[in-house]
């Protein structure tokens, strides 16, 4: 059985709250999250599976388990704010210390930088329950 791309998409989109998002053209977005999927497929070295994929069909040749698919979509999560929050620190490099404290941007970006690393914690967990529970003991020892 597969996973189609949708199933991890849509799991990726109900976690985010981005009207950005929302503009863009549906072929253009599709881009956009294509390119977080494959940056997170690429980052989630535990998972084996994801690199027997068809990218005409759309999916993922093998089936992914719930986890799997919580995993990838908080990884996606990681590669949305990449340029979030590098557009405000290339902004905060232009302006001095008085003037970007009173923009909220400064407020703005705080928030995202502790976004990512509540979401960098929460993977991390999620990938060391995965790996815990898809090895036996005797494969740890492999490593």
């Amino acid at each position: 059985m597969s996973t189609p791309y949708h199933v991890v998409d849509n799991s990726f989109l109900s976690k985010i709250t981005d009207d950005f998002l929302l503009s863009i053209p549906d072929e253009d977005l599709q881009k956009l999250i294509d390119g977080y999927r494959n940056s997170a497929s690429i980052k989630f070295k535990q998972c084996n599976k994801l690199s027997d994929r068809d990218d005409d069909l759309r999916q993922y040749n093998i089936s992914l388990t719930d986890e799997e698919i919580e995993i990838l979509a908080n990884l996606m999560i990681l590669e949305w704010l990449k340029p979030l929050i590098n557009s405000i620190e290339i902004l905060k490099q232009g302006m001095s210390t008085k003037d970007y404290k009173i923009y909220s941007q400064a407020n703005h970006l705080n928030e995202l930088m502790a976004l990512k690393k509540e979401t960098n914690a929460e993977i991390d967990k999620l990938i060391i329950s995965y790996t815990y529970s898809n090895n036996s003991l005797d494969d740890l020892g492999k490593v």
